[in-house]
């Protein structure tokens, strides 16, 4: 088997309310990318930015 020279990163940003809900989206990820030896998921609670008006 070759070694692998790419790699994929996916940035997903969503609205949670509350931290059980975005646990629980981080464990769905987890579990969907289970059989990828290599995977890792970088997980972060964030206060959420307000984007300005147009």
């Amino acid at each position: 088997e070759q070694p692998n020279k790419e790699i994929c990163t996916i940035r997903i940003i969503f609205p949670v309310n509350s931290d059980e809900q975005a646990l629980e989206a981080k464990k769905k990820i987890s579990e969907v990318l289970a059989d990828v030896p290599d995977a890792q998921v970088h997980f972060a609670i964030m206060p959420q930015i307000d984007q300005p008006r147009r």
